[in-house]
């Protein structure tokens, strides 16, 4: 019989609580070594602050939510291998902040979180066209050799 009447007690028991939406998510990507180092840089010159808290500077400069411009003269270069070699980055960002960059990638056709990454980046140290904008030959060649397309015809 007792376990008949703990049964009643558990039958009248509250029920459990709804589940608590977290305050955090992860976003996992891989970033070539060249821009961890980017990251870490600049995150570092910016007040010894983590990269999570650059990369979440980013998004809300990207939204239009905090306006803050680079200061720092320093260039960067990919050193031999930088660019192939890829790392994990796990990314421990807060709910609200996901939801803008989220947003933001929608705008641009859905990137992957590391494309956005890699173009904010890109943006931040003065590079919109990316690394290449580095090497003057590459860029010579592309402007002396146009490519030349024209239509089929039939």
């Amino acid at each position: 019989m007792a376990a008949r009447s703990r049964r009643r007690e558990s039958h009248h028991a509250e029920p459990p609580p709804p589940p608590v939406e977290p305050d955090y998510v992860q976003v996992a990507f891989q970033l070539p070594k060249f821009y961890l180092r980017v990251l870490d840089n600049e995150a570092e010159f910016l007040g010894r602050m983590r990269r999570s808290v650059f990369l979440e500077l980013l998004v809300l400069r990207k939204a239009g939510l905090c306006k803050f411009e680079r200061v720092a003269t320093q260039k960067y270069g990919p050193e031999a291998g930088e660019l192939e070699e890829l790392e994990r980055y796990l990314w421990h960002c807060r709910i609200e902040i996901k939801r803008l960059l989220d947003g933001l990638r929608a705008r641009l056709g859905n990137l992957p979180p590391r494309s956005w990454v890699v173009l904010a980046l890109n943006e931040w140290i003065g590079l919109p066209g990316g690394v290449s904008d580095l090497d003057p030959i590459e860029a010579a060649a592309l402007e002396e050799a146009p490519t030349e397309l024209y239509p089929e015809r039939k």
